[in-house]
């Protein structure tokens, strides 16, 4: 159930414990069995007939992103471009459910990312989702991933010339160039990747985000969470950034998911803003300037 705006398609995690993993995605954060092939079960929100989630067995963290494009000539113009770079571009097509086409590749991290085209393009009617949905505080849709990278800069740089993000909010303390995080978006929502700093080359995920209605689906869904016995990590609240409604925590596959609401959308030319202070882009509501430790880590 994507706005025109958003552009995140869907990820591919890995989870300690499939079965923990799926008993919970599917009664507590409510998404739907769309597919399983050679271990991977694709999960989606249900408005329509594209996965959003897919998950298989074996630690944590990324296996693959993807952004959607609008047509096969973007999907051809990314190809020529990525690849006249010396960037190695594979072609995926049809190799995931409800992906018509694809190309994969890697970011300067290493974390493999694609630009794909969907089959299912149509009008979305929330009264007739494509699949059943049987918990009331299941999110809209996916909504970002914000990514860990050990040089954020040339990650960043990477999405600005060569994919031709935008980039909305950097976080440079020193403005130096030794970026601490990054915002950046393929269309007009304020983020659909963020990156953020870390010194493990083998952390991947900060956290992946769900859309959510307003603050009162946020509300119930955290309450859901207490079923589960899932802690919220930090939050609700809302980040000075973006500037979105928030709330964090540490689900039973082992990495972090985000609620969020009320994401600003931007013009093409809106000005790339500067933060001096990781500690500033935190909470609007209090002066909260340190999030717990836990918080700090990746997958």
């Amino acid at each position: 159930m994507h706005s025109k705006a958003q552009r995140f398609e869907h990820v591919e995690l890995k989870v300690q414990d499939l079965s923990k993993a799926l008993h919970f995605y599917q009664n507590g954060l409510g998404l739907v069995e769309i597919a399983r092939e050679n271990g991977v079960v694709y999960l989606g929100c249900g408005y329509d007939k594209n996965y959003d989630l897919a998950v298989s067995e074996g630690g944590t963290g990324v296996t693959h992103f993807a952004v959607r494009v609008d047509n096969e000539d973007e999907l051809e113009y990314f190809f020529k471009k990525i690849s006249g770079v010396g960037v190695s571009v594979v072609r995926h097509n049809g190799t995931e459910p409800g992906q018509e086409k694809g190309i994969r590749f890697q970011l300067p991290s290493g974390i493999p990312m694609e630009f794909v085209l969907v089959a299912d393009n149509s009008y979305v009617n929330p009264a007739r989702p494509a699949y059943p949905r049987n918990v009331a505080s299941a999110p809209l849709n996916i909504d970002h991933i914000n990514l860990m990278a050990v040089d954020v800069k040339k990650e960043t740089d990477f999405f600005r010339e060569i994919l031709d993000f935008k980039v909305s909010d950097i976080v440079d303390p020193e403005m130096n160039g030794n970026y601490m995080m990054t915002f950046m978006r393929f269309r007009g929502y304020h983020h659909d990747v963020a990156t953020t700093i870390t010194k493990n080359p083998q952390e991947t995920l900060h956290h992946l985000s769900w859309t959510m209605s307003n603050i009162e689906h946020i509300k119930v869904a955290c309450d859901v969470l207490t079923q589960f016995e899932v802690d919220v990590e930090l939050g609700p609240g809302r980040h000075p950034i973006g500037p979105n409604l928030y709330a964090y925590y540490l689900e039973p596959g082992g990495n972090r998911f985000e609620y969020v609401a009320e994401q600003a959308y931007l013009d093409p030319d809106s000005p790339t803003k500067i933060w001096r202070s990781m500690q500033d882009t935190l909470e609007s509501w209090s002066k909260l300037k340190r999030p717990p430790s836990s918080f700090i880590r990746g997958t």
